[in-house]
C-alpha cells in the first residue's frame, strides 16, 4: 500500500489468488508446449508448410490473447476522496461518489455460481460482464475472490471488485 498525502488517495495493487496464478501459468505451459510441439513437427515431418503456418497462426493467436487479457486485467485499485480508479494497462475506470448508490461487501462466496456474460474467468484475473441469479448482470474487476464489494450505481450498474485491503474501502464508505 502506498500512502500520498498530497493527493489524498491510497493505491493499492490487486494481488493474484492462487486460482489466478493457476490459470496463467497453465496458459503460458499450454502455449510454451504446443509450440514446442509444433517445432519439433516442423523439424522433423513431412508437410512442413501446413506445419510451420499452424505455428505462426497458433503463436499470433496466443500472443494476441495475451496481449489483451493482460491489457484489460486490474493491475491497482486507487481509492481517494471522491472516487476509485481502477488502473489497468489500456484503459483505467473511474467510479465516483457521486454516482454511487450503495456500496457493500459481498460474502467471499458470493461469485460461486457467477457465469461468464463476456469477460475472462482467470488469465491474469477476473474481468468483464457477469451474472448470478442474486446480482443479476455485473461488471467485475478482480485477481482474488475475497475481499469483495460490490458498488451500485444511480444507473443500475453494479461493479464487482476486490479489495486486498479492505479496511480502505471501508474507509472511502465513510
Amino acid at each position: 500500500m502506498e500512502r500520498n498525502d498530497q493527493l489524498s488517495f491510497y493505491t493499492i495493487p490487486f494481488a493474484w489468488g492462487r486460482a489466478v496464478w493457476c490459470i496463467t501459468f497453465a496458459f503460458f505451459a499450454l502455449w510454451v508446449g504446443v509450440s514446442g510441439g509444433l517445432l519439433f513437427a516442423i523439424f522433423t515431418g513431412e508437410n512442413v508448410m501446413a506445419l510451420t503456418l499452424s505455428c505462426i497462426l497458433f503463436n499470433v493467436v496466443m500472443l494476441a490473447v495475451m496481449l489483451v487479457c493482460e491489457g484489460y486485467a486490474p493491475q491497482r485499485l486507487e481509492i481517494g476522496a471522491d472516487s476509485i480508479v481502477i488502473l489497468r494497462r489500456y484503459d483505467s475506470i473511474n467510479i465516483y461518489r457521486s454516482q454511487l448508490k450503495s456500496i457493500e461487501r459481498l460474502p467471499d462466496d458470493a461469485l460461486r455460481y457467477a457465469l461468464r456474460a463476456g469477460g475472462v474467468g482467470g488469465l491474469f484475473g477476473y474481468f468483464g460482464r457477469f451474472y448470478t441469479r442474486k446480482l443479476g448482470y455485473f461488471s467485475l474487476y478482480a485477481t482474488r475472490l475475497d475481499n469483495l464489494f460490490l458498488l451500485t450505481r444511480y444507473d443500475g450498474e453494479r461493479i464487482v471488485l476486490s479489495c486486498d485491503e479492505p479496511h480502505l474501502m471501508e474507509h472511502f464508505l465513510q
